[in-house]
């Protein structure tokens, strides 16, 4: 995996998928943005919650089907925890019939796989503007 640029703003984002192909090309994206995001990545929902401990993102990037601890579980624990509860979770999942269950355990949004980068932009521009408000 290549660096990640050093942040030059307050806003993590935290990638959990376990396909390389779609964490590389968020990672990608991300890292142009002009405010300069912080970034990490899981490659299963265990490693996720091992993560965000000591990264605590301000969005998760979330796959629901992922090894170990899938999406919608580590939501769960996310939303049910006043230390966590307030991170903003964005669903993403090439199955979706499992974007109820996600939503239902605390999602903030969710996008269907093949995912668009500009979609990606438009939904993680919804998520922090409600951060901040």
């Amino acid at each position: 995996m290549p660096p990640y640029p050093v942040p030059s703003s307050d806003i993590r984002i935290l990638i959990a998928d376990d396909e390389a192909a779609v964490v590389d090309l968020l990672v990608e994206d991300l890292s142009r943005d002009s405010r300069g995001f912080g970034l990490e990545t899981a490659t299963d929902g265990y490693d996720a919650l091992i993560k965000i401990g000591a990264f605590h993102p301000s969005v998760l990037i979330l796959d629901v089907v992922m090894p170990r601890v899938d999406g919608i579980e580590v939501c769960r624990r996310l939303k049910a925890s006043p230390e966590t509860r307030g991170i903003k979770i964005l669903g993403i999942t090439g199955y979706p019939d499992m974007i109820p269950a996600l939503l239902e355990v605390g999602a903030d949004a969710c996008l269907t796989k093949p995912l668009t980068l500009q979609r990606v932009r438009d939904q993680l521009e919804r998520l922090l503007v409600s951060r901040s408000a």
